[in-house]
């Protein structure tokens, strides 16, 4: 019985010895990119219900509805992740900034308490934009794209995860990350 008792003890005590290397030796706890992004549906403002004659919406649901987005997740250390957000279809050569909002409440039109500065970024002559985001807070957090004129600081929205209710939650303990609805 006590040679049983020591194996026991020396096999959990390499379980908890590997455990926690698995998690963090040289790659990510949890990685949702490549072909499979946690997100790739962003929305075009003007189609969002109510916003129609929003911007440069012009009336149009289908202005923006060439934008394309996508957000990959890499889960770098337990508790933060690397959010590399794209756009294609966007205007060559305008600037872009990209807006967080980690509000658990639901969008309320003409209000936009909770926004934080992602990222400014010009886009490329094929009309691409990336932004890198290193959070430990996602729980909620969505983003929009706006395009800026001239001295602007907000800009005019061109497509949205916010406005159209698609947060980012923590599907799991591991950190795995997931759009409701998505």
């Amino acid at each position: 019985m006590g040679r049983v008792a020591s194996i026991a003890t020396v096999v959990a005590a390499a379980c908890l010895a590997v455990a926690p290397a698995a998690l963090t030796k040289d790659g990510p706890i949890t990685k949702q990119n490549g072909s499979t992004p946690l997100f790739a549906d962003f929305t075009s403002i003007c189609s969002v219900p109510g916003y129609q004659s929003y911007g440069n919406c012009g009336g149009s649901t289908e202005t923006y509805s060439g934008v394309r987005g996508r957000i990959n997740a890499v889960q770098a250390k337990l508790g933060v992740w690397n959010l590399g957000v794209s756009f294609s279809g966007l205007e060559p050569g305008a600037t872009y900034r990209l807006w967080g909002n980690r509000s658990a409440s639901a969008p309320t039109p003409g209000v936009i308490d909770a926004f934080f500065i992602a990222g400014t970024v010009v886009a490329s002559l094929d009309g691409r934009a990336e932004f890198s985001v290193r959070t430990s807070e996602v729980t909620n957090l969505g983003f929009d794209l706006n395009v800026l004129q001239a001295d602007e600081f907000r800009g005019t929205t061109v497509v949205t995860s916010y406005w159209s209710s698609q947060t980012i939650q923590v599907l799991n303990e591991d950190g795995a990350l997931y759009i409701p609805g998505v």
